[in-house]
């Protein structure tokens, strides 16, 4: 979060509020002119900002001063690229099998035997094991019925404590003691049935395969066990899209299970459980996403693994190279497949406040990359970033800094002001599961999205996110409109048609420029010579913000 008092106060001090008539009207619900030269008021705010230089003291940027950040793709770009593998089958017709050889260079398909994956399921962690069967299960040696329930919780031995029920909650029907912690379906073989599934207490999320618990220390855990194919039909649809079969993209679908298996197969993370259900192995959620396009991708590849000397690799996979893939344990390579992906190319426009408050280093002085992996255009993905502040130096990484900064990927550059010709912004959530991908959104941000973006008809953006007086929450500006944020009301739209009521002087500033601002970059709404306070006090009056915040 950038200083929101230091600005705010700036604001005010260099655009103070109207006052008299006119400055306490309440108004009933109205829309906003969006401000066609807010980037040429965002320049001379940048400007206003800079503390004079020549005795030898670093420059300050004004915490609000804009940065545009533009990258290249969604992920850490390591092994295949997702929607490269799906641009390569649909464009280019390419195989599964030509499509891993590209990008897993120096790995050979090979033949995974029948095999067993057991499953840690995080969001069941601390607690005892509650599951039922439509068609009956077993425990400890002993049959339950359909619809009965079994509660484990583990003992220490490897053992567990056992309850079953009458349906989940309901009248006990034996107790005991399990030295085999796990409660099985009718029939252990793969591809059973739903009927057959184990269902959780509570939530009825189903899971093919067995469920069991364990201890780590004195922790509880959840473990699914399963045929590898079994799990892989609840991996790759919740790691890719089933709907580029539709389109063209079957064979992707195919790589992506190829992957997917030799990543699995590699996996060997804890003694009770190989691996686990997040983004920090493979995402996984037992059948709940199931898809028959995908569940043909896994058939249809049984078996195939990726290999390096007769052993698994892990076959990693990010949802978009960016057109370069980043090296690692396979060759880069060139993804020309990846042209087809919604974030190839994507900006974001942070302030100066948000670098600084992220890297912890007071007040933003410089940002500079100083070193990049020369794998791609731009010179390739960031390896170094040193931001410098008022209290301190931070040097690190492009990949500490995609996180801090919450970028799509570390192949990016930084670019002082607004870009006019910069692409899209990077959507603020996630396309595809795949590890290294989650971005956080604020709710402005996630209300973009959701309208639809630059597509919507609010347009593009029109500079960062602003404080509104009070600090009662915050808004930005777009071609179209405004999105307002606070506590008490929300998220709240407004479209532009009206801002000249609400800002004063709109006719005289209809017809001039912004101090300090080219005058192409006047708009012909009105709202060209409006400052920061006075543009955020009529969007607060638009949406009936109270006086006090």
């Amino acid at each position: 979060m950038r200083d929101t008092n230091r600005s705010a106060a700036w604001a005010r001090a260099v655009f103070p509020p109207r006052t008299g008539p006119g400055r306490g009207r309440r108004h009933s619900r109205r829309a906003v002119v969006a401000l066609a030269a807010i980037p040429a008021l965002v320049a001379g705010i940048t400007a206003a900002g800079v503390l004079a230089s020549g005795t030898g003291v670093e420059q300050a940027v004004a915490a609000d001063t804009p940065f545009t950040i533009t990258g290249h793709g969604n992920g850490h770009g390591r092994g295949m690229g997702q929607w490269g593998a799906y641009g390569y089958a649909k464009n280019d017709g390419w195989a599964a099998e030509r499509i891993v050889a590209h990008y897993y260079g120096g790995a050979t398909l090979a033949t995974l035997e029948d095999a067993q994956m057991s499953v840690r399921l995080t969001g069941n962690d601390d607690r005892p094991l509650s599951v039922y069967s439509d068609a009956g299960a077993g425990v400890a040696g002993k049959p339950v019925g359909p619809g009965e329930a079994v509660t484990l919780t583990p003992t220490p031995g490897g053992g567990a404590a056992v309850v079953v029920t009458r349906g989940c909650g309901g009248e006990v029907l034996w107790q005991g003691a399990a030295d085999h912690p796990w409660v099985d379906p009718i029939d252990l073989g793969p591809d059973r049935p739903a009927n057959e599934h184990l269902k959780m207490c509570g939530s009825d999320a189903a899971y093919r395969g067995s469920l069991g618990v364990a201890l780590d220390g004195d922790a509880a855990r959840t473990v699914n066990a399963l045929a590898v194919d079994d799990y892989l039909y609840g991996v790759v649809p919740a790691e890719s899209k089933a709907e580029w079969a539709d389109s063209g993209g079957a064979e992707a679908l195919r790589a992506q299970a190829i992957a997917a298996r030799s990543y699995a197969a590699s996996e060997n993370r804890e003694a009770y459980a190989r691996t686990c259900d997040t983004q920090d192995c493979q995402v996984y959620s037992g059948t709940a996403k199931e898809d028959p396009r995908t569940t043909e991708a896994v058939r249809s590849t049984h078996g195939a693994i990726l290999a390096k000397d007769g052993k698994p690799v892990r076959a990693e996979f990010s949802a978009s190279t960016g057109g370069h893939t980043a090296g690692g344990e396979f060759p880069p390579v060139e993804d020309l497949g990846d042209a087809i992906s919604p974030t190839h190319n994507w900006s974001v426009v942070v302030t100066a406040g948000d670098i600084a408050s992220a890297f912890g280093v007071g007040e933003l002085q410089t940002v500079e990359v100083t070193a990049r992996n020369n794998f791609g255009a731009d010179g390739g993905r960031v390896t170094g970033l040193r931001v410098v502040g008022s209290d301190g130096t931070a040097d690190v990484s492009g990949t500490e800094a995609r996180s801090k900064l919450k970028l799509k990927s570390d192949w990016f550059s930084v670019t002082e002001g607004l870009v006019a010709d910069a692409p899209p912004e990077a959507p603020a959530e996630p396309d595809l599961n795949s590890p290294g991908n989650e971005v956080d959104a604020s709710p402005i941000d996630a209300k973009y999205r959701e309208l639809g973006g630059r597509d919507s008809v609010l347009g593009a953006p029109l500079g960062p996110q602003m404080m509104l007086p009070n600090e009662a929450g915050v808004f930005r500006l777009y071609t179209g409109g405004v999105i307002v944020w606070t506590e008490a009301l929300g998220t709240q739209v407004v479209d532009a048609s009206v801002l000249r009521e609400w800002l004063p002087d709109s006719a005289a500033a209809a017809n001039a420029p912004a101090e300090g601002a080219d005058a192409s970059a006047a708009g012909s709404d009105g709202a060209a010579g409006a400052g920061v306070a006075e543009t955020a006090q009529a969007v607060a009056d638009a949406v009936e913000v109270p006086a006090g915040g």
